[in-house]
């Protein structure tokens, strides 16, 4: 998915300032991040979101990851699946 693509969508666009630019970030800088790296900044994320009284919703959590899932390799995709499932579900 590309920054246009995502930026078109309704749930995008009715996002809070804050958490737009926290994507697009993530968009921008994590494109080829590993399960290792994606993971914990996925928890400092959310410790940052929480320090501003935001959070994510489960499934605005679930479009950031599939937007970093997008360039892992299929084995990666999978570890990530297995690791999301301890910490966001």
């Amino acid at each position: 998915m590309t920054y246009e693509d995502l930026a078109k969508t309704n749930e995008f666009q009715t996002l809070h300032p804050v958490k737009k630019n926290i994507i697009q970030e993530i968009m921008k800088n994590n494109q080829h991040a590993s399960p290792e790296i994606m993971l914990p900044k996925m928890l400092n994320i959310n410790k940052e979101l929480t320090k501003r009284g935001l959070s994510f919703t489960r499934e605005e959590t679930d479009l950031i990851i599939r937007i970093m899932k997008d360039n892992m390799s299929p084995a990666e995709q999978q570890k990530v699946d297995m690791l999301t499932g301890f910490f966001f579900k």
